[in-house]
C-alpha cells in the first residue's frame, strides 16, 4: 500500500508543480495585488472621509470662536475709546491683548487645519488615481491569469487523470489523510523515515510511534504533521 502512495505522490508532484509555476506567475501576482488594493479602497475611502467630516467640524467650530474672541476684541476697543476711568481703561486694554492672543492662536490652529484639510484632499485624489490603475491592472492580469490556466488546463487534466487511476490501489481511507494534508499546502505528504527520526523534521521519535510503525503503515509526525512510513 505504500509503494502505491508513494507513485500517487511521485504524479502528485507534476501537478503540484503545474500549481507552484501558476501560483508563482506575474500574472497571478499581479491579479493578487490589485484585487487586494480594490478590496481594501472603499475602507481607505471611508476613513478619509471621516477624517475630512472630522477636520471640517473642528474647523467650523474655531471659525466660530474666531467669531466670538473678535467680536469680543472690537466691543473692548470701542469701550477702551469711551473710557474715561484710567485704571478701567488699562484694565480693559489688558483684557483686549489678552483675547487678542488667544485669537491669534485660533488663527494658527485654524491654518494648520486647513493645511491638513488640503492633505486629506490631495489624499482622495491619489486615492482616486491609484484606484483607476488598480482597476486596470486587475482587468489586464486577470485575463492574462485566466490565459495562462486555460493554457495548462490539458496538461492538468492529463495529469489529474493519471492520479485517479493511481488513486483506486491506495486504502481510501489512508488517500483521505493524505488528501486533507495535500489540502492544507503541504506537499510532500508522505516522508520515509529515518532511523529513528522524522523525514522531514528530523525530529527523534518517540519510542511508542516507532512501535506503531511496527503494525502501521503510516503514522502522523507530532512535530511536523507529516506521514510517515518506514
Amino acid at each position: 500500500m505504500i509503494q502505491e502512495l508513494l507513485a500517487y505522490q511521485q504524479t502528485d508532484a507534476r501537478l503540484r508543480a503545474i500549481e507552484q509555476e501558476i501560483s508563482g506567475s506575474e500574472e497571478r501576482k499581479k491579479t493578487a495585488s490589485a484585487k487586494k488594493f480594490l478590496d481594501g479602497v472603499n475602507e481607505t475611502a471611508a476613513a478619509l472621509e471621516k477624517k475630512a467630516k472630522d477636520l471640517s467640524a473642528l474647523y467650523d467650530s474655531l471659525a466660530a470662536a474666531q467669531k466670538e474672541l473678535s467680536d469680543t476684541v472690537r466691543e473692548i476697543a470701542n469701550a477702551v475709546e469711551g473710557c474715561e476711568d484710567t485704571n478701567a481703561a488699562g484694565y480693559l486694554h489688558k483684557k483686549a491683548e489678552e483675547l487678542a492672543g488667544r485669537l491669534s492662536g485660533l488663527e494658527s490652529r485654524a491654518a494648520a487645519l486647513t493645511e491638513e484639510m488640503n492633505g486629506v484632499l490631495s489624499s482622495f485624489a491619489q486615492l482616486r488615481k491609484k484606484t483607476q490603475a488598480a482597476k486596470e491592472q486587475y482587468n489586464e492580469y486577470g485575463r492574462k491569469y485566466k490565459e495562462l490556466k486555460q493554457s495548462r488546463e490539458g496538461e492538468t487534466a492529463a495529469v489529474e487523470k493519471e492520479l485517479a487511476e493511481l488513486e483506486k490501489a491506495v486504502d481510501p481511507a489512508l488517500m483521505a489523510r493524505y488528501k486533507a494534508k495535500r489540502k492544507d499546502k503541504m506537499f510532500p505528504v508522505l516522508y520515509e523515515v529515518k532511523g529513528n527520526m522524522c523525514g522531514k523534521c528530523l525530529m527523534e521519535l518517540s519510542m511508542a510511534d516507532l512501535n506503531r510503525l511496527k503494525t502501521e503503515e503510516v503514522i502522523e509526525c507530532d512535530n511536523c504533521r507529516c506521514l510517515l512510513h518506514k
